[in-house]
């Protein structure tokens, strides 16, 4: 018998299916490495400006439900000593993403293109994992779940840690529990091979749909949050979108006239067209274009207590949906063309990175920094890299078919749920809303591409 010293070989059983296992302890290290550069490297960046004013509106402000009970209730009660707050949910992210990526480890399917990629991916979901962002506290969260729900499956452990893992999934999806449905894919392949599989996809189904949204209302009425309606962001961009793209005359008026609700609105609606840019609703809250040079807004959301100008924008808002239904598919195309393209860039160079405090911290940002401006976790980039595969399997192994294996399949459709419902409650393209999926799709690919499937051609 041969002992080895860096490598110990274990037999797994996955319903019908066992393969080998190898423990490779280079591997292991090198995402624990990854984590301390990330944590070290974005030290200084370990602020958030969105999340600041979420703590603060409720340790100091008026207590509203803007910022979503569930981030309120986590980002107030984070200790402040020792370090900034901040610090201390940095540690914790990190935390969770790497723990996560070394559960969702596939050491049965290591060849050097594979290595290359789990590095990049395991870099990559670091970086955004450590982002100050209510996006990057919910992908640390997902990509934990989810690496936990993919590790108890291969053991084929007890179904408490099953329960355990889909809670973190449903905490995480809290946040923004509008895409719920999204993440139903993913838990269903990676549990289908249980046993009384049918049962668990069903009560898993049912907790993702159910959990986050209570999780959300739960948070909010037990820190007494008040009502400051966040989802008329929602309605602003496709009022609108409607009264500077729609065709129709009538519905034009209808929408000017919603417009005409929020406050500062009225003096606006001759203008409104030359603020509006279909990337954030805050266009038509500021002057920072050419065409607006002379020109001013003061408008802003209803505030909170307003409760009767809200329920009159509210019925403005669906009427408006009621009577021209054409337009508002039409707005929400345009709305889901810029999330599955992933609009956030920014200029690539080490000076951009003004907050480092070396020029080695400067240089381990720059990849991600070219991943943002490139479209690299865009949507679009995660569907390319699923048709990819095949087509270079396709090309090496010269075959008469060219087909796409079901785990791909099922995570571009996971990828058009999640776009479909991003784009029906549209309030801009930042990429950070769509990067979590994409990463999350593509580290679980290769997680279990070969574990579950067994061999990559079926």
């Amino acid at each position: 018998m041969h002992h080895h010293t860096e490598r110990v070989s274990k037999e797994i059983n996955l319903g019908r299916i066992s393969w080998p296992i190898r423990v490779d302890f280079p591997e292991s290290a090198s995402i624990y490495l990854f984590a301390l550069a990330t944590f070290f490297t974005q030290l200084p960046s370990f602020y958030g400006e969105d999340i600041v004013n979420a703590r603060n509106n409720y340790l100091v402000g008026e207590k509203t439900d803007f910022w979503g009970g569930m981030s309120t209730l986590i980002y107030a009660y984070i200790p402040d000593f020792g370090f900034r707050w901040q610090i201390w949910l940095a540690i914790f992210q990190i935390a969770l993403v790497a723990i996560g990526l070394h559960k969702m480890r596939n050491l049965g399917f290591q060849t050097k293109w594979f290595r290359c990629i789990s590095y990049l991916l395991s870099y990559s979901c670091l970086m955004f994992g450590s982002q100050m962002t209510r996006d990057g506290l919910m992908f640390s969260l997902l990509i934990c779940g989810v690496g936990l729900l993919i590790s108890v499956t291969r053991k084929d452990s007890h179904k408490g840690f099953l329960a355990l893992a889909v809670l973190i999934i449903c905490i995480a999806l809290s946040f923004r529990p509008w895409i719920s449905l999204a993440l139903i894919p993913i838990v269903w392949i990676v549990i289908r091979h249980r046993e009384q599989r049918r049962l668990l996809a069903l009560s898993f189904s049912l907790s993702l749909a159910v959990l986050p949204l209570s999780f959300e209302f739960i948070a909010a009425q037990g820190l007494g949050l008040k009502n400051s309606y966040p989802q008329q962001q929602v309605m602003l961009m496709d009022v609108a979108s409607t009264y500077c793209y729609s065709n129709n005359s009538n519905s034009g008026i209808r929408a000017r006239e919603a417009l005409m609700i929020f406050p500062g609105g009225s003096s606006l609606t001759d203008s409104a067209c030359q603020f509006f840019r279909p990337d954030t609703w805050l266009s038509l809250t500021k002057n920072q274009n050419a065409s607006t040079e002379n020109l001013e807004t003061d408008l802003w959301l209803i505030s909170a207590g307003e409760e009767v100008a809200y329920e009159k924008l509210e019925s403005s808002w669906i009427n408006l949906i009621l009577q021209d239904p054409i337009s508002y598919i039409q707005n929400k195309v345009i709305f889901a063309g810029k999330l599955i393209i992933g609009s956030d860039t920014r200029s690539f160079g080490l000076s951009s990175t003004e907050l480092s405090i070396s020029t080695l911290s400067a240089l381990y940002k720059a990849p991600y920094d070219l991943a943002i401006t490139l479209h690299l976790y865009s949507i679009i980039a995660l569907m390319f890299w699923l048709f990819l595969i095949p087509l270079k399997r396709f090309l090496k192994f010269k075959t008469s078919d060219f087909y796409i294996d079901r785990l791909a399949v099922t995570l571009i459709f996971g990828a058009s749920i999640w776009t479909i419902l991003s784009a029906i409650a549209y309030i801009g393209s930042n990429g950070r809303y769509t990067y979590a999926y994409s990463l999350l799709a593509l580290t679980v690919y290769f997680s279990i591409r070969k574990s579950i499937w067994g061999d990559s051609h079926k």
